[in-house]
């Protein structure tokens, strides 16, 4: 079963797969971008709601981090736009240099007196009020070099020296840097998007599963590092005892998702901001809304995250024919949104231990934000070359069709 999934999911190799065409993808784009920019609108405005109090108490300023979060929505929006008329075989010329200067800064923001540390960990490059986070470029980076690289060796990815390890040394060494941070929740995350665009992307199963039995004592090491950490986050699966913070916080969440009722108590109207909830502002934003929009504001937020997963995906079956870079990038994206978004629900409703996974376009931070909306910006511009290329083969003499779904896995 799981290489029947695997292979209805893998791109158009000599003979094709996608047969149908699934017709014009930008209106699907064009939903996915409405839906980022409705998610985005309205986590300015949570974003405002759960930190004033905080901010007017602390800061002496309420709309300090309201303020901030705007700056960065315009230059998200600017990257979105910018992004959806790029050329991508720029994208693809520069996806390694990129992905070379973002492992450069994650080993950079771990040095002392250079990373801005907060709790422990240095993720952090600071500048005056505003911050970088590496790790989220890198996780754009990655993800298009894996689509460069796994495109161009189409044909070799069975091969271990010019296939298989290529692939998988940058999703390691970018891990391990993350790792070190210490960040394990974004390392295992990285870890995740990287295997499933090489599954998706035509490396064996038995590479994988390879790689998986290399990994095991790092994740072993890491386990026994952090074992109290671990025990406490389990025991706050399900909203166990207040005898720990990561259980107290899960417990606040799910009172705040709780008390909100149907429609909510009101915008602004929530109580469990108020120093009750930690966090309120970034990875747990979702139970302010819930609090104050109610069951209604809270699945609306899920129904915006399945629009983008489920027209990423139409995007990326209309590519796999016609463009295979454009395939496996919009798969690696789609696939990080929709798992960061289902890994935050599953954290402030319990389901899984505790760990500090931003919504995504709602939580309060610059550099996902802008990150974020340039991915939106690029399944767009995938869309489009589609579509371009579409319309240029209907145009196209019967005997020269086929000739693009034959170039783009050679």
């Amino acid at each position: 079963m799981v290489r029947a999934a695997v292979a209805a999911l893998r791109p158009a190799t000599r003979s094709g797969v996608w047969e149908r065409p699934l017709g014009p993808l930008e209106p699907s784009a064009r939903f996915l971008v409405v839906a980022a920019l409705l998610l985005m609108g309205l986590g300015l405005v949570m974003v405002y709601s759960a930190s004033i109090t905080g901010a007017s108490e602390l800061l002496g300023d309420g709309s300090v981090y309201l303020r901030r979060q705007t700056v960065w929505a315009l230059i998200g929006v600017t990257a979105l736009v910018l992004a959806m008329r790029v050329d991508l075989a720029r994208i693809e010329a520069l996806a390694k240099p990129a992905l070379i200067i973002s492992i450069v800064l994650l080993a950079v923001v771990v040095l002392p007196f250079v990373g801005h540390e907060v709790n422990g960990a240095r993720r952090w490059l600071r500048a005056g009020p505003f911050s970088f986070q590496p790790s989220e470029l890198a996780k754009l980076a990655l993800i298009a070099w894996l689509a460069r690289h796994l495109t161009r060796r189409a044909r070799h990815l069975d091969d271990w020296r010019t296939g298989t390890l290529p692939a998988i040394v940058p999703i390691a060494i970018t891990a391990f840097l993350i790792l070190v941070e210490p960040d394990f929740g974004t390392a295992l995350f990285v870890g995740a998007v990287g295997v499933a665009m090489l599954l998706v992307g035509g490396v064996p199963l038995s590479r994988l599963a390879l790689l998986a039995a290399m990994s095991t004592p790092v994740l072993a090491w890491q386990v026994v590092e952090r074992w109290d950490t671990f025990v406490t986050r389990f025991q706050a699966v399900g909203g166990g005892a207040l005898d720990t913070r990561a259980a107290y916080q899960v417990h606040q969440g799910l009172i705040a998702l709780g008390s909100g009722g149907l429609t909510g108590r009101g915008l602004g109207a929530g109580r469990q901001k108020l120093f009750f909830l930690p966090e309120a502002r970034t990875d747990f934003i979702l139970p302010v809304v819930g609090e104050e929009l109610g069951f209604i504001g809270t699945a609306a937020v899920v129904v915006l995250f399945g629009l983008i997963v489920a027209c990423g995906l139409r995007i990326a079956l209309g590519a796999a024919r016609r463009d295979r870079f454009g395939f496996l990038l919009t798969f690696g994206l789609v696939f990080w949104v929709g798992l960061q978004a289902a890994g935050n629900v599953a954290v402030v409703t319990a389901s899984v231990p505790t760990k500090g996974i931003a919504l995504p376009f709602i939580s309060l931070g610059g550099s996902s934000l802008v990150v974020l909306c340039t991915a939106v910006g690029l399944v767009y511009a995938v869309a489009r070359r589609v579509d371009a290329r579409a319309a240029a083969d209907a145009r196209a003499p019967l005997s020269a069709r086929g000739l693009g779904t034959q170039a783009v896995v050679s």
